[in-house]
């Protein structure tokens, strides 16, 4: 084992913060407006750290051959994505990228174009951003003797708890959302049979594009408003698709708003 135990959790937060302050800049530059990114209510995104940090261990050996480290790097980066993606489908019915759209895709959870990307990264990683890291965190574990890891892992871990929690929340109230605009279908259809002759091509528009008029319907009759965590996660993942409550994913981002 190349690093301690203490360093490898020092290692994962670290990493875990770079990744947020990343995509929230980055986000926010590209959304031109503040987005705060991130799965859990801490800033921090842990996939950047679980995916570092079994990059560094399982690239110790090759780090000083950049060949190698460019294919072990990009094997073990697409292999942790493929496994994140099936993990957030199977346990919350989520999907939050989707590279359905590029060329060799596998099932839309990794593409050749992306996992190029990540051996190029793992190289820039490894070979000149993970040498001051460890000299920082060398420090560190010098100063507190592993004091600081045991605060990320009480503070992470009441996180992921309290995170675990909102999600079911969110996943529960996706299908309230479904269910609502199930009967809003109903309603429509209905009044398609009882429309009269001079109405009906415009409830028949109506119900060819339910999701527009469920919107207008929403503007007049806001109901119940989604939470300030629920908003977030749609607009920090805009592809996100809640698997089992497909009419929610067509309004999400109005409801996002509201």
């Amino acid at each position: 084992m190349p690093y301690t135990l203490s360093e490898v959790i020092v290692l994962f937060f670290t990493y875990s913060v770079v990744g947020w302050l990343w995509e929230t800049v980055y986000c926010s530059i590209k959304d031109h407006q503040y987005a705060y990114r991130g799965f859990l209510f801490g800033p921090y995104c842990p996939v950047y750290g679980f995916a570092v940090t079994t990059i560094l261990i399982t690239t110790y050996r090759v780090r000083d051959n950049v060949i190698l480290l460019f294919i072990v790097g990009m094997i073990v980066a697409s292999v942790f994505e493929y496994v994140a993606s099936l993990f957030l489908e199977k346990v919350f019915h989520m999907k939050l990228w989707d590279y359905s759209d590029l060329w060799g895709n596998l099932q839309g959870r990794i593409a050749p174009q992306i996992s190029l990307f990540w051996g190029i990264g793992v190289v820039i990683l490894v070979r000149y951003i993970q040498p001051f890291i460890q000299r920082v965190i060398n420090w560190e574990e010098g100063w507190t003797h592993g004091m600081l890891a045991l605060l990320i892992v009480v503070g992470m871990g009441t996180d992921t708890v309290l995170t675990m929690i909102s999600i079911k929340h969110f996943h529960m109230t996706t299908k309230q959302w479904d269910q609502r605009i199930n009967a809003f279908q109903e309603q429509l259809r209905e009044r398609v049979k009882k429309a009269l002759p001079e109405e009906r091509q415009l409830r028949r528009h109506q119900l060819e594009h339910w999701d527009q008029t469920f919107v207008d319907h929403l503007q007049k009759h806001p109901g119940t408003a989604l939470s300030w965590n629920e908003r977030r996660m749609i607009k920090s993942f805009p592809k996100m698709k809640v698997l089992d409550a497909k009419r929610f994913n067509k309004v999400k981002q109005h409801l996002s708003n509201k």
